[in-house]
């Protein structure tokens, strides 16, 4: 299952304000530490593991995601995360806001998309380094992880705190 260890936080902690704990305290950090070891293996590398336009284009489009996840970061870290904290149950977001985010995220997938095909779905043949082994896998666990924290804020988060949900359930 996606969310595997994480299920009875998330159920214990569906409020908005919970959510974003979990985002800030456990996501956050976890992709925070990968992104940090794929730049140490970036940076370590020879270079003779696949050939050297694939690389270059793993590097970049690696960049691009990279770029990607920490302006989604900051801006929930500095808009919308203290909002919730500041006004807990009462605190809603624009749907357009909300949208705006979604369309980064499906960016990220993309790009993560494109990584897992540029890396022949982190299959890694036996005689390679065991520094592009472990590159590889790491990028593996960040696809992972960024995987359920698009799903904990598509699913969960998102819903709970935007217009058109509040107003549907005003409705009923």
């Amino acid at each position: 299952m996606l969310l595997n260890e994480w299920d009875i936080d998330l159920e214990e902690k569906m409020s908005p304000l919970g959510l974003c704990n979990i985002i800030e305290n456990r996501c956050q950090p976890e992709i925070n530490t990968s992104i940090s070891h794929i730049d140490h293996y970036f940076t370590q590398l020879s270079g003779n593991e696949i050939p050297d336009s694939v690389l270059e284009l793993v590097q970049i489009l690696y960049s691009k995601l990279q770029d990607e996840v920490q302006h989604v970061f900051r801006k929930e870290s500095g808009l919308i995360y203290p909002g919730i904290k500041k006004m807990a149950t009462g605190f809603f977001l624009e749907k357009k806001a909300s949208d705006t985010i979604e369309k980064t995220q499906q960016v990220i997938s993309n790009l993560l998309l494109r990584l897992r095909q540029l890396l022949n779905n982190y299959v890694v043949p036996q005689e390679a380094s065991q520094e592009w082994k472990d590159c590889v896998h790491e990028l593996y666990q960040l696809e992972i992880k960024l995987h359920r924290w698009i799903y904990i804020e598509q699913s969960m988060l998102y819903p709970a705190i935007t217009n058109s949900h509040r107003v549907s359930h005003k409705n009923k």
